[in-house]
């Protein structure tokens, strides 16, 4: 009993630490160039997190922040789009990216999204053009 209060105080201690203050989220644009080298939405979404404002924050916190579900939060941040079975990770859903970027205080994401759909469009004016 008394070890169990004993986590559960330096766990708070260490959130206290971390001091996230959500209510005024401050997303920042970061690198293009850094943008630039994604070449998936994974990358990208690895890039947030790595870029994160807040290096202390853990991938369990960023789960109960985002109200993701917590053991998906390791397929969205691994490197690796294959898990060791051969299966395929989960990825961040979409409807989740306002709110990761929200936490981890940078748009990668959307940077990286808008660069894509920016090529898209691109691609289809060009495509209209020679036809």
């Amino acid at each position: 009993m008394q070890q169990q209060e004993d986590q559960q105080s330096r766990a708070s201690k260490g959130i206290d630490r971390i001091n996230l203050d959500l209510s005024s989220p401050t997303k920042v644009f970061v690198p293009q160039s850094d943008v630039d080298s994604c070449s998936s939405y994974r990358e990208a979404v690895r890039l947030a997190w790595e870029r994160r404002a807040q290096k202390g924050m853990t991938q369990s916190l960023l789960a109960s922040f985002c109200d993701l579900y917590a053991p998906h939060v390791s397929d969205y941040l691994s490197k690796d789009v294959v898990d060791a079975k051969g299966g395929r990770r989960r990825e961040l859903p979409a409807e989740k990216i306002d709110d990761f970027e929200r936490v981890v205080g940078n748009r990668a994401v959307s940077q990286y999204l808008m660069r894509k759909a920016m090529l898209t469009i691109m691609e289809e004016v060009i495509a209209a053009r020679t036809a």
